[in-house]
């Protein structure tokens, strides 16, 4: 009796463009560093030693866009990583980050995550540390 409303609602479905699992980038990290491949033979490293901010930052152009992306800088500013959201290990980076980051705002995170504006979270050092 409601098979055309099951058929309604399957059409719909079919018809929106499925997101992207996974970005071109691949991150990979090690006891020493962070190296990001950009997915087109750009390679950027950095040492976990010099990391001194981690922000996310989001933008509108989600749901069928990759809208979250993760800035991991240097103490002077000069160096920065950018690993967009879906890139291949990019949830190992972050469990690495959670261990290695004493103060490391998962709240923030999860923030970053629900957001869909053009807006910044400081995830580490907490901003009461700046």
């Amino acid at each position: 009796m409601l098979n055309w409303l099951s058929r309604l609602f399957r059409r719909r479905q079919e018809a929106l463009p499925q997101r992207p699992f996974t970005s071109r980038v691949r991150v990979v990290h090690d006891d020493k560093f962070i190296t990001v491949y950009d997915g087109e033979g750009g390679v950027v490293m950095l040492d976990w030693a010099d990391i001194a901010n981690v922000t996310v930052l989001t933008t509108d152009a989600g749901p069928f866009e990759i809208d979250l992306f993760w800035l991991l800088s240097d103490r002077d500013g000069r160096r920065t990583v950018t690993v967009p959201m879906g890139a291949r290990g990019e949830h190992d980076l972050l469990q690495a980050m959670q261990i290695r980051f004493s103060g490391f705002d998962n709240m923030a995170v999860v923030e970053a995550m629900s957001s869909t504006a053009n807006r910044s979270f400081q995830i580490w050092p907490p901003a009461e540390m700046i």
